[in-house]
C-alpha cells in the first residue's frame, strides 16, 4: 500500500487492562483505535505476559494484531512472540525467543545462555536464526535470512 507524502493528524483511543503481578499469569491486554495516514487502524495486543509454570521455568507470550484500512488499501498484520526462560541458578539461565511476523513472513529464533561466573562478570552464548517463510518470494519452502553464533565474555576488574 502506498501512502502519499503529506501531513497527517491522527487521534487514538487506547484501552488497557493489566493482570496483576500477584497472579501466576500476568500481562497487559490492550486495544487501540484511531487514525493512520488518512485511514484507520485498530490494534489488539497482549504484552508483558508471563506464565510461571514452575519456580524456575516461565513462558512470556506477546501478540499484536493490526487491522489497517488506508485510502490505498486495507490489510492485516500479525506479530507473535514467545520467550521461554529456565533458571538453572540465580546466576545462570537459558532462554529461547521465537517470533513470527506476518508482514514480511519471517520466523526468527534466538537461543541464549547467560552465566555470571563472578559478580559483575558474565559469559553469553547466543544462537540466532531468521527464515523467510513466504513461498511466494522464496524458491524453497524457507529461505535463510540470517544466522549467527556468538560467544561474549566480559570481566569486571575491581581496583
Amino acid at each position: 500500500v502506498t501512502v502519499p507524502v503529506g501531513s497527517y493528524v491522527a487521534h487514538t483511543l487506547h484501552a488497557q487492562y493489566n493482570i496483576g503481578p500477584q497472579k501466576t499469569y500476568t500481562g497487559n491486554i490492550s486495544f487501540d483505535y484511531g487514525g493512520l495516514y488518512g485511514g484507520a487502524q485498530s490494534v489488539l495486543g497482549f504484552s508483558a505476559g508471563r506464565l510461571a509454570l514452575t519456580p524456575v521455568f516461565a513462558v512470556e507470550p506477546s501478540i499484536a494484531i493490526n487491522w489497517i484500512d488506508l485510502p490505498g488499501g486495507a490489510f492485516t498484520t500479525q506479530l507473535y512472540r514467545t520467550r521461554a526462560t529456565y533458571m538453572f541458578t540465580s546466576r545462570m539461565y537459558a532462554s529461547a525467543f521465537v517470533q513470527y511476523n506476518s508482514t514480511n513472513s519471517t520466523f526468527s529464533t534466538n537461543l541464549r545462555v547467560r552465566w555470571e561466573y563472578s559478580p559483575g562478570s558474565e559469559l553469553f552464548v547466543v544462537y540466532t536464526n531468521d527464515q523467510n517463510m513466504s513461498p511466494v518470494t522464496s524458491s524453497a519452502s524457507s529461505e535463510l535470512l540470517n544466522r549467527a553464533f556468538v560467544v561474549k565474555m566480559n570481566r569486571l576488574f575491581r581496583f
